[in-house]
């Protein structure tokens, strides 16, 4: 009796949840695309920002950022937000940059009111009660595009394309690909690989990818169209596959571009929460710079003899160890133990991205300063240098910020912050107030300004 009621109540969720729309989100390239070098309009001073994933925390949080840079001066007068040359986000805080991507300075004071002020989590499914959401949970996630991608589109990006992001700042968006488990980004790169026009891909579709987190949502699908491809992969690819140096994050991107281009192997991507192969999303700088193929890509030539410093600061909206099982000898229950678990998947390899960072700009300094001094008057004059202009006088600076550069009071209250699409107001107040002051704290933002 009882497996038969539990038979019927499937039956039932079946025949009240329709099937789950997996209509690709992309097109095929039906030429090759112009090779594009974004100039970034670099002079002495250029910031990088990374936003992690949280939810509407890390958008808020990220947000704040933003907000502080922008009132903060350096020494010539020019807003620090202006100096902002590039921004990789996931999750929750491609939300933010996605924002700031498609309006620029001049939208930024709207953010609050058309994405942080509405109540989208209610709007969610979420209950385990419902047998529909069983059913839901087993077609993939229980939430589809009309939960996340189609609301985005509707509410916040108002149709917008990948097309109508400023290319200034540079912005990447970034998601995970589940079949190879490597970072997939919502950059040219990748775009050329699955022989796919990233113009035409709405901006919320991007952002929908990148916060898609298992179970929750379902992935956001994105097709392949290696026949008939009008450009082949690049040569670093191959040399990526086969030297012994190779960086493994670099191998590994390699390796499922190769898959991409294999119609035996895969013809679709299903893309998740980039959160899941690095919550910082600083892993794509290494195959932007590859994909390059020159010392100072993903810049310019003309960014790269005018810069000075690079400070690329790592936004941290990250929430710290919480429960009370530790205190017990029982430990943890059923649900804690999931909880906990997949908060050491994700924190593990977003972890080795930032230690892996510090090596990758120890190495791009060095790239850029050989090939800087490795010009001849002519060209550096050409390029913008200065008559006091060095090849060697560049410099990079890496810093992390997070909650605890608030304080343990003030950390615990913002990170205390569930990991949801929508928070209350108050709590959105003090992230925001959070992110400015952490901003006009750090060290690294306050030489800026001398």
């Amino acid at each position: 009796m009882r497996h038969a009621m539990i038979a019927a109540l499937g039956l039932a969720a079946s025949a009240c949840v329709s099937a789950p729309d997996t209509t690709p989100i992309n097109h095929a390239l039906t030429s090759a695309p112009p090779q594009v070098v974004h100039d970034l309009g670099v002079d002495g001073e250029a910031i990088a920002l990374a936003f992690s994933g949280g939810g509407a925390r890390a958008a808020s949080f990220s947000y704040g950022v933003l907000l502080q840079l922008r009132e903060m001066k350096d020494s010539k007068g020019v807003s620090l937000l202006d100096r902002v040359a590039f921004i990789t986000a996931v999750s929750g805080g491609s939300i933010t940059a996605a924002y700031y991507g498609q309006h620029g300075p001049e939208g930024l004071d709207g953010f609050r009111k058309a994405a942080l002020d509405l109540d989208w989590q209610g709007q969610l499914h979420t209950t385990w009660v419902s047998p529909e959401n069983w059913q839901r949970l087993m077609q993939g996630g229980l939430n589809g595009p009309d939960k996340l991608a189609n609301w985005l589109d509707k509410e916040i990006f108002a149709g917008g394309r990948m097309r109508d992001m400023h290319t200034r700042p540079y912005v990447v968006i970034n998601a995970a690909d589940l079949y190879s488990g490597a970072p997939f980004a919502f950059a040219p790169p990748w775009f050329e690989a699955i022989c796919s026009d990233l113009s035409t891909v709405r901006i919320a579709d991007a952002v929908a990818a990148s916060m898609s987190v298992p179970i929750a949502f379902r992935p956001v699908v994105v097709q392949s169209f290696p026949e008939k491809c009008p450009v082949d992969l690049p040569p670093w690819v191959s040399k990526a596959m086969t030297a012994r140096n190779t960086p493994m994050l670099l191998r590994e991107t390699a390796r499922s571009f190769r898959f991409f281009r294999d119609a035996e192997r895969m013809s679709y991507l299903h893309l998740t929460d980039g959160g899941v192969a690095d919550n910082f999303g600083v892993s794509s700088f290494v195959t932007l710079q590859a994909a390059g193929g020159m010392p100072y890509a993903p810049m310019s030539p003309r960014d790269a003899v005018k810069l000075r410093r690079l400070t690329f600061v790592v936004v941290n909206s990250e929430r710290p160890a919480d429960g009370t099982w530790a205190k017990k000898q029982a430990g943890p229950d059923g649900p804690e133990l999931i909880a906990t678990a997949l908060s050491i998947a994700v924190n593990a390899p977003k972890r080795a991205a930032a230690d892996a960072l510090h090596g990758y700009l120890t190495d791009w300094k060095a790239g850029v300063i050989k090939w800087r001094c490795g010009l001849s008057p002519e060209e550096t004059k050409e390029l913008g240098a200065g008559p006091d202009w060095t090849c060697g006088d560049v410099d990079f600076v890496l810093d992390v910020m997070s909650f605890s550069d608030l304080g343990a009071a003030k950390a615990e209250r913002l990170g205390s912050a569930e990991t949801a699409v929508s928070l209350p107001a108050d709590l959105i107040d003090d992230l925001i107030a959070g992110g400015r002051a952490a901003t006009a704290w750090n060290d690294a933002f306050i030489a800026l300004t001398r």
